[in-house]
C-alpha cells in the first residue's frame, strides 16, 4: 500500500510516540512488516526533544524513565538525578517504575518545574488484547499530585506535527494524519490543521468529548481508494 502511494507520488512520513531504540529500529521494523521505510521517513519523541521550548536555556532535567530514555535524555539535554537541582521534569514511560523516583519527580515539580511527557498516551496495547499504562498515565499522577499539566513532546502536541511537516517537507494543506489512536492520531492531527483518518475503529478516548475524525477506515489498505477516489 505503502509503495502504491508512492508510485502515486504521495509523500508518506510515520510519527511514532515510541520512546525506546531509535528511527532505524523503526525503520527496519516497519520494512520487516512490508512497509518500506527509510530512518529519514521516520520521527520519534526523543528526536523532536532537543528543540523543544522548555529546554531552551539548557535547564537541568530529571528523567523519569528507563536507562535507555534516560541515557537519550543525556544526550541532548544536561540530566541531573538530583530532584532539588533538577529544573523541570522529563517523563517516558517505565514498566518498572519506583515510587521513589516518583516522589522525587514530584518534588521537582512542587519546586516550580515543569513537566514533560515524551507523549500523551495514556494507555500502551499489548499482545493478547490488552493493554497497559501509558506514559500519560504516568504524567497523569504528577499532574493529580503537584496540579503542573504535561507537555507533550509527541503526539498530540502541535510542536510534533510542526516537526514532523519540516522534517519530512510537507505542505499542510495537502497533509493527511493516518492513525488509529482518537487522542493521540486524530486529536493531534486536528490541531495542527490536518485532515484526519482513523484506521480500525477504536472508540477509546480519554477525552470529553472525544476526538472526532473526518474519515474512518476499516483497514490501511482502503486508504488508496479514499485518496484517488473520483467523488
Amino acid at each position: 500500500m505503502v509503495a502504491e502511494l508512492r508510485a502515486r507520488g504521495v509523500g508518506v512520513g510515520f510519527l511514532t510516540n515510541i520512546s525506546s531504540g531509535t528511527t532505524s529500529h523503526v525503520a527496519d521494523k516497519l520494512t520487516r512488516l512490508g512497509i518500506p521505510a527509510r530512518d529519514s521517513d521516520v520521527l520519534m519523541p526523543i528526536e523532536a526533544l532537543a528543540g523543544h521550548p522548555l529546554l531552551a536555556g539548557s535547564p537541568q532535567v530529571y528523567v523519569l524513565g528507563r536507562e535507555e530514555v534516560a541515557a537519550a535524555v543525556a544526550r541532548v539535554a544536561r540530566t541531573t538525578t538530583d530532584d532539588e537541582l533538577a529544573d523541570l521534569v522529563v517523563v517516558g514511560r517505565d514498566p518498572e517504575l519506583h515510587y521513589a523516583d516518583l516522589a522525587a519527580a514530584l518534588h521537582v515539580l512542587n519546586r516550580g518545574g515543569p513537566l514533560l511527557a515524551l507523549n500523551l498516551d495514556t494507555r500502551v496495547p499489548i499482545e493478547g488484547g490488552r493493554v497497559v499504562p501509558g506514559n500519560g498515565a504516568i504524567a497523569a499522577a504528577l499532574t493529580a499530585a503537584s496540579g503542573v499539566v504535561a507537555e507533550s513532546v509527541g503526539k498530540p502536541s502541535r510542536y510534533f506535527f510542526e516537526r514532523a511537516l519540516a522534517r519530512f517537507g510537507f505542505d499542510r494543506e495537502t497533509t493527511m494524519m493516518v492513525g488509529d489512536t482518537l487522542d493521540s492520531d486524530i486529536a493531534g492531527g486536528a490541531a495542527s490543521g490536518l485532515v484526519t483518518v482513523q484506521v480500525g475503529g477504536s472508540t477509546f478516548s480519554a477525552t470529553r468529548p472525544a476526538p472526532v475524525p473526518d474519515h474512518s477506515l476499516d483497514a490501511i489498505a482502503d486508504l488508496p481508494a479514499l485518496l484517488f477516489s473520483d467523488g
